[in-house]
């Protein structure tokens, strides 16, 4: 067995009833990115934060155009489930490709853009991103490398829309 397989294999067999909820939740919280989407429409209320919001929509809405329409159609991946037919899946079948994972890289973007904004909330948003990501392999939609590769996707996109810079000490920037 490979390293994808061995790992999807122990975090499968790591399942617990109350975790399951908590896995599918995460994952739908992470569905189209609307976690990131939710945090800027309401950050964007307040006139200060505004360009923030803005970025972090930006980053969230590119990081899935380079994931879904770019990555994933080269890649063309077969998800676990398709591969292992044994395999029980505990939330809704993805009919798109696996590779990389869009959950995963929308997580870490907005995870990163979203600690930009609000940096005294990055504790709070960084946890919650990887918690979306690795709620994809544990319900049996993604292999680990996936999710991986999601992330380092996710971050690269946001670095890029935030331009490098380190957070900044204004409000709103």
């Amino acid at each position: 067995m490979d390293f994808d397989t061995s790992l999807l294999h122990y975090v499968i067999q790591s399942r617990r009833p109350w975790l399951d909820d908590v896995m599918v939740l995460a994952s739908a919280l992470g569905a189209a990115g609307f976690l990131w989407w939710m945090l800027a429409l309401i950050t964007g209320i307040f006139p200060a934060r505004r360009p923030a919001a803005w970025r972090l929509l930006l980053a969230i809405g590119f990081t899935f155009l380079i994931n879904d329409y770019v990555l994933r159609p080269i890649f063309d991946r077969a998800r676990p489930f398709e591969v292992i037919p044994a395999l029980r899946v505990i939330d809704a079948k993805p009919t798109t490709s696996s590779f990389p994972s869009g959950h995963a890289a929308m997580a870490m973007a907005g995870a990163l853009a979203g600690s930009r904004m609000l940096p005294v909330s990055g504790w709070v948003l960084w946890p919650l991103g990887v918690i979306v990501a690795v709620s994809r392999v544990y319900v049996g939609v993604h292999w680990p490398s996936d999710v991986i590769a999601g992330a380092i996707v996710g971050v690269a996109c946001a670095w890029f829309v935030l331009g490098g810079r380190p957070p900044s000490k204004t409000p709103g920037d």
